[in-house]
């Protein structure tokens, strides 16, 4: 038994609704024969597209494909998260080693600083200590 359908009912079928001013149609299921399903589906410039599938049901597959598609996503979005997580422990790591340097590099810095500011404190010292001795023997 073969059936007819024309461009009219076919585009008349299944829910529509409006995208950026162009009205699509849903994607429909029509059951042809026993074993044969018709799916009809707009897509955006209003063409038909026609799949059948003998001995199954297309609409199974295309859920299938989706969820196939969405744990792919889910797997690579964990993966991307990951990597971030990898790159933050990296920024941490290495944060704490310019900090850790820093203040290696600061300790070194004042301990010159002072052992340089004893030097000159010890020569002015001296310095003072000779002037003195030189005004007290000029005074005698």
């Amino acid at each position: 038994m073969a059936m007819s359908f024309s461009g009219a009912l076919l585009s008349g079928i299944g829910s529509s609704f409006h995208t950026g001013g162009a009205k699509l149609n849903g994607i429909s299921a029509i059951k042809v024969s026993r074993k044969t399903e018709l799916v009809v589906g707009a897509q955006r410039k209003k063409s038909l597209i026609y799949a059948t599938k003998d001995d199954g049901n297309i609409l199974d597959d295309l859920n299938e494909a989706t969820k196939k598609a969405s744990d792919y996503v889910t797997e690579k979005t964990k993966e991307a998260l990951k990597d971030g997580e990898k790159a933050k422990d990296y920024v941490v790591e290495k944060n704490t080693e310019v900090k850790d340097t820093a203040e290696d590099e600061a300790k070194n810095v004042l301990d010159y600083v002072t052992e340089k500011g004893k030097e000159a404190g010890n020569k002015a010292a001296e310095f003072v200590e000779g002037k003195a001795g030189e005004a007290k023997d000029a005074t005698k």
